[in-house]
This record gives C-alpha cells, structure tokens and sequence, in this order.
C-alpha cells in the first residue's frame, strides 16, 4: 500500500477509464480496436497536463492530484449536460452551457484551493485515488473479458448443435450452389412503402422476378431485433428453444449473438466442403472474422481520418461538447467538418457492395454472409449513391433523422439506391456463376411503424421455389434449402413473429397477412 501512496498513478486511471468504460458498454456494437485512437490521445493529452502542472507546482503528486480533478470535470460534464438539459429547475433551464461552464469553473476553483492550500494529507489522498481508479476500471474490463469469452463458448455450443442436426448430404453430381444470404438492415415490404412512404416499389420486385426470384410479398420477420432475427434464421430455430442450448452453457438470454456469429448454417455447411465468405459489418456481434474468406476494409486505429461514431459519442460526453455545440460560425463550420462521424460506416458498405460483384470468381462452393446496413440509420446515400450533407437525415437521438420529413426522403432515398446496386449484382452474380446458385435478399426486421413487415426473396434454382409460399418468414429459409437441395428433413416451424425483446415474454403475432388485405 505504500508504493500507493507514493506513485501518483491515478491521472492514468482516471483518463483510461471512461474509454474503457464506454467500449465496454457498446462492445457489442464496436470492434474494440476502435477505442486504441481516443485512448492513446487522451493518456498522451494527460501526460502533458500533467509535465505542465508539475513544471508550476514542483511537486508530482499535487500535479497529479490536480490533473486529476482536471480529467473528472472534463470527462464528466457532457454526462451531467445531457442529464439536466431537460430538467429545468425552478423553472429555469439550467441544462445550458452558460450555467454549466460557470459552475464546472467554480467547482475548478474550489478543488484548486483545496489541493494546494487546504490539503494537509498528499500521500492518503494519493493513495484513496489510486485505489478508486484501480476499482473503477475492474468493472469494464470484466465486462471486455466476458463479451470475447462468451463468443468462444458459442463456437462450442454451435458445434453442440451442429453434432445433434440432420447432416447434409451432397447431391451425387457433386455440383452444389453457392448461397448468398444477403441482408438488408430494416428494409421493409412493399405494401409498407407503397401505405407508409407512397413509395411504389413493384418496378425493383418486378425486375427481381423476371430473374426467377419468388418474392415472398406477405412475408415477416421473426423478431423485430437483428440480432433475434438473424440468430433464429441462421440456427433455423426459434429463441426459447436455442436460450435452452446456451443456458446448458452458463450463458444468459442476452448472449444469443454467439450463436449468430457460430451459426448452425454456417458449420453444417463448412462441413460438406463450403467456404464462408463473410464482411466486416463494423459491429462485433456479428464480425465473422474467422471466416474462410473474410473482407473488410483497411483500417489503422493510429491514423488521423475523421473522427468514428465512437469517437464523436466520447466527445459528446465530455465537455468537448461545448465545441460541438458552439455558435461561433467559424468555429462550427470546421467542428462540422472534421467531425463527421460516418465516413468509415459509408464506406464500409460500399466496399461491401462492390465486392459483392467480385465474389463469384472465387474458386468452390461458398456461403456468403452478407449484412448490409442500408436503409438502417445513419441515412447518409442519397437515391445516386451521393453522401447526404445536410445533418438533418442523420442529425438527430441514435443517428435518426431530426424529423418525419427528412426521416421518409432518407429512407426512400436509400431504398432507390440499394435497389439499384441490388440489381447490378444480383445480374453478375447470376452470369458469373458456373453452377446457378442460390440468393435470398431479405430484411432482417421493417421499418419504424411496422416493424415486422421484410423484403423477402429467393432465388433458388430448379425447382427449389416449389415449396416457397407468400407468408413464409425467416426461421424456415433454410429449413426450405437444406430440406430442397441437401437431402435433409427439417420440414416447417409455424411462421410466428414476437412483439417483445424480453424472450421470456414475448407474445406470438400469427397473422402475417399484408397490410392490403
């Protein structure tokens, strides 16, 4: 405990931990090499306040006592901002800058004057912050270690699963379809534009169909979260019944996406020879990184592009908010400019959408997981593909739009453009294909309003489409495949969508009939 009292390390624990703090509760969401940029800057920016105070004090551990309160005022005013912003008191909105700064300035000058005039006991106060810094970043490093351990224990229980199945079985020719399973992140069904947007999407479907899709135009998803709905599609089961499997693995309700990520689709078919080809989605819970052929963009956690979403949320929650916020036009203008945040998400889905092109000419048969996050938010394409600039698509809570109106325009816009890029590849994926191959494009929930209502089409080749009907939903797409073409006999679940996130809860919805009727 002495050497506590003696190293003043707690600057460095104190600036580590809202970063580590904040990856931890969006490590679900973000590769954790997203948080290397912020944290190297913030311990750098520390190191400095801290040579600088110690240079004015000659004293290290009142330097760090100091640059320490210095780093909790910083990290802490965007929190208490956004907290009280809507909660007048009194009847006065106190949640402005011009209150916050001079209070945040007072409690500065109060700490100050009592570090350096009123302190009497440096080497327990020392030590007191020490200790609560080395507490305080226990929590989220538990959190970072459990998130990687639950994904390799989902390897074992898709394993589990895959053992317990019904094994594929390869056709005597010996030519087996390639399976493209593309997902198209809340792109609703066609009755929901045409009633909610006045968007008539028949011209994309009809196209769709003269290439010998079946558009499955009263289909609905399973459940109205992507990571409900693509982990019951892919392990061709519902919820409840794959909760039952993790919980023999100690694992909870919240942990499903293990088993999105090690799905049975993808073992029972790496088990008969096919490779899975997967892309960086920019969010972990569903990064196949070990996948046989794995394509992301480059991306070098040290460079200096413009900032990443998780850059401008930890911003946000600091008093670097006061930049982002400011009046100054000048100042505005250029905190505008450097600031936005979704550069790396635009280009993560165009690079997939233009590899999509290229993977045919990959040798073997293959299963390509492909989960595009268009017409999901942020709504940055416009209907040519251009970066919307103006805020208001995506300028809103959670990246939504700031209004009804900006909300239809993005959302339409973006439907017109991935119909466009839809079409070109699914044409070369067609020509290019030796043996005709297999393509589902589907949503993996609807839009805001009708939540369950998905595109939902197929291209399965020979008579595959026989047992393909209108309402057919997510949970018995495979079932479907490996039943048609893998000698299998899953047969159909009931097609049931569920209202509730809460699993143990959620109450079936069995009327998946469309809105037109």
């Amino acid at each position: 405990m002495d050497r506590l009292s003696r190293l003043p390390l707690h600057p460095i624990f104190f600036t580590t931990y809202p970063i580590l703090a904040l990856l931890a509760t969006n490590i679900v969401e973000v590769e954790i090499q997203i948080a290397v940029r912020p944290l190297l800057i913030s311990l750098a920016g520390t190191v400095i306040v801290l040579l600088v105070v110690r240079l004015i004090l000659k004293d290290w551990r009142k330097a760090a006592l100091v640059t320490t309160l210095l780093l909790i005022l910083f990290f802490s005013y965007g929190h208490l901002y956004q907290f009280i912003r809507k909660t007048p008191i009194f009847g006065v909105n106190v949640g402005r800058h011009r209150y916050l700064i001079v209070a945040y300035s007072a409690l500065l000058l109060i700490g100050l004057w009592w570090i350096l005039g009123k302190l009497k006991d440096i080497p327990m106060a020392t030590q007191l912050l020490n200790v609560v810094g080395l507490v305080l970043l226990i929590y989220p490093s538990i959190q970072i270690f459990n998130f990687f351990s639950q994904a390799s224990t989902g390897e074992r229980v898709s394993a589990d699963l895959a053992s317990i199945s019904n094994p594929l079985i390869v056709p005597e020719s010996g030519d087996i379809p390639d399976i493209y399973y593309i997902i198209l992140d809340t792109y609703t069904r066609a009755d929901a534009l045409l009633n909610d947007f006045g968007f008539d999407n028949s011209p994309f479907l009809d196209e769709l169909s003269a290439m010998g899709f079946f558009v499955a135009d009263c289909s609905r998803c399973n459940y109205i979260f992507t990571q409900g709905s693509l982990t019951s599609a892919l392990n061709l089961e519902y919820l409840p019944e794959l909760q039952r499997t993790l919980a023999d693995r100690s694992l909870g309700a919240n942990d499903i996406w293990v088993l999105m990520k090690n799905s049975l689709v993808r073992k029972q078919l790496e088990a008969i020879g096919y490779k899975t080809v997967a892309f960086d989605t920019g969010y972990e819970w569903s990064r196949i990184s070990d996948a046989d052929i794995y394509l992301g963009l480059a991306s070098n956690p040290f460079g200096l592009q413009i900032l990443q979403p998780f850059e401008a949320m930890l911003i946000k929650s600091t008093a670097g908010l006061i930049l982002t916020d400011t009046q100054n036009k000048l100042l505005a203008a250029r905190f505008k400019e450097i600031n936005f945040p979704y550069s790396g998400f635009a280009n993560r889905q165009l690079f997939i959408l233009d590899q999509l092109l290229k993977i045919p000419s990959i040798s073997g048969p293959k299963f390509v997981f492909v989960h595009i996050l268009i017409p999901h938010v942020p709504r940055v394409f416009g209907p040519q593909g251009e970066i919307l600039t103006d805020t208001g698509f995506y300028g809103g809570e959670k990246a939504e739009a700031i209004n009804d109106d900006y909300f239809r325009r993005g959302y339409v816009g973006e439907i017109i453009f991935l119909n466009n890029r839809m079409l070109d590849i699914v044409g070369t994926i067609l020509a290019q294909s030796t043996t005709p191959p297999i393509i589902i494009i589907q949503g993996d929930t609807g839009c805001k309003g009708n939540n369950f209502l998905i595109i939902n089409a197929y291209y399965l080749p020979g008579e595959g489409s026989a047992k393909l009907y209108s309402t057919i939903t997510p949970v018995n797409t495979f079932r479907v495949i490996f039943d048609t073409y893998f000698g299998t006999s899953y047969s159909l679940l009931p097609d049931e969508s569920f209202h509730s996130d809460d699993l143990k809860n959620s109450v079936p919805e069995t009327s998946p009939a469309c809105i037109s009727e």
